[in-house]
């Protein structure tokens, strides 16, 4: 490897370095969902058991499969528990699916473009820029989530899609079975449905695929071999559990995220995902060469099969989605990967030196956007005030006012429970915890005019602050 290419191997690591290095010192771990997940991963910790069921605010958790709690824990073993510590995961993840939709990409011209040399999914460099570069990778990329680690699995299992439809080989079929029961195991049984489709609409964009009844069948291979993976942690769990987790976890967390009967589904419309589409696609979509590629891309699809591919591999996930009641914005980062190939082909005529240079200029406002941020937007996000407060009481029993998310499990290091309450229990509470003290999110001054305040600040729109116990239970009245 000469020099020149061994320097240009060397700007994904570091631009992954860079946000990563940026989100830990100016980013605090963001509510509800970063403190969530982070605090599941501690309580694991704590219990010393990846094999059991688990926990938030140590009461079983079934929202969500292990494999990013592992990966914390893995981490964390080497470094110690720390916040940058669980992120290393994320930031991996997030490079290593840029990498692997330069694979894909490479795959999917030698397999299916009609003219390899020419093919512009060969442009591994191309395809990493565009990605990078794109708003998903730059908001999502150091977020505590799951979608960039699903995501690695989705391109691992295209993957070897593409080879097995070339090879026929049972070994590609199998560890495509493997990565799809890995996808499982990192966000549940939504795995599938980034797969799939894929596999299902072959014959679409594998020409002359023969033994189509086959191909069919080894789908019900693909299924059995994907659970075992699933099943190896889900048999202890379930021994270990009640029917009504039970339920929880194997059933409703999809079936009811799909029907928008379970609590926290994120209901949301059909055309909920379409004003995001442009979002998804900055800042590519202000490129003129996005729009006028557009006629091109339309005309492709009917004869050239890598483009086909790529349709298969996002559109109908895209329509699959909308149909799903349970929406949230970064169910879509897993299409990102099929998003940029696209964007490969729009830009097939722009040298890369100009999209690299929009990567520098997208870096740089996105970093310093976030220094901006960190002792203005953010300070309403960061709960490390609260925190300092809680560590002056370390064995005084807490509650929360209201609706606890585990926000301070992690952050507090706490080992004992925290008490969710709704407002107009909380003198009763305070009553059986003399000497207890309340969290309690607040928007009037009004509210809490009844308990002694040892700490407030603003927070998310609101305010939050820690309260103590009134001196008479008649002011609580």
């Amino acid at each position: 490897m000469n020099r020149q290419s061994f320097l240009s191997e060397l700007w994904l690591p570091a631009l992954g370095l860079l946000l990563f290095a940026t989100a830990i010192f100016c980013r605090p771990l963001l509510p509800i969902d970063e403190t969530r997940y982070m605090s599941v991963a501690w309580e694991m910790s704590l219990h010393s058991g990846w094999l059991d069921p688990l926990t938030k605010n140590f009461e079983p958790y079934s929202h969500k499969p292990p494999l990013l709690f592992w990966l914390i824990n893995i981490f964390w073993e080497i470094f110690g528990i720390s916040r940058w510590a669980g992120t290393i995961p994320i930031i991996l993840s997030s490079i290593l699916c840029i990498y692997l939709t330069g694979i894909l990409g490479q795959k999917i011209a030698n397999t299916l473009s009609k003219d390899t040399a020419s093919s512009p999914f060969l442009n591994t460099q191309k395809i990493r820029v565009i990605m990078a570069a794109s708003l998903p990778f730059m908001i999502y990329g150091t977020l505590i989530m799951f979608d960039f680690l699903i995501c690695v699995f989705a391109l691992l299992s295209l993957i070897l899609i593409l080879k097995y439809a070339d090879t026929r080989r049972i070994v590609d079929l199998v560890l495509l079975s493997i990565c799809l029961g890995l996808g499982v195991l990192a966000k549940g049984p939504v795995a599938y449905l980034y797969v799939l489709p894929c596999y299902l609409l072959a014959p679409l964009w594998k020409e002359n695929l023969t033994h189509l009844k086959k191909w069919y069948l080894s789908l019900l291979i693909i299924l059995v071999i994907s659970v075992i993976p699933v099943l190896l942690w889900l048999i202890p769990v379930l021994k270990e559990s009640d029917n009504q987790f039970a339920f929880w976890l194997v059933w409703n967390q999809t079936a009811g995220r799909v029907t928008g009967n379970f609590g926290d589904a994120h209901v949301r419309p059909f055309y909920f995902y379409f004003p995001l589409l442009p979002l998804f696609l900055m800042p590519w979509i202000l490129f003129p060469a996005f729009w006028k590629s557009l006629p091109s891309i339309k005309s492709g699809l009917t004869k050239e099969y890598d483009l086909r591919f790529i349709f298969c591999a996002c559109v109908p996930v895209f329509i699959a989605f909308s149909f799903i009641s349970g929406k949230q914005p970064h169910y879509l980062v897993p299409l990102v990967p099929a998003m940029s190939l696209f964007l490969v082909w729009a830009f097939n005529k722009i040298r890369l030196k100009a999209l690299a240079t929009t990567l520098i200029i997208i870096t740089s406002l996105f970093v310093m956007g976030q220094f901006a941020a960190k002792h203005s937007y953010f300070d309403k996000y960061d709960l490390t005030p609260v925190v300092n407060v809680i560590h002056q009481y370390p064995d005084t029993p807490l509650a929360y006012v209201s609706n606890y998310h585990a926000e301070f499990n992690f952050l507090a290091r706490r080992t004992s429970h925290i008490d969710d309450i709704h407002l107009e229990n909380l003198g009763a509470w305070f009553e059986k915890h003399p000497n207890g003290l309340a969290i309690i999110k607040y928007r009037m001054d009004s509210a809490v005019t009844q308990y002694p305040m040892i700490f407030t600040m603003a927070y998310r729109g609101r305010h939050i602050g820690i309260f103590s116990k009134p001196l008479t239970q008649d002011k609580v009245k």
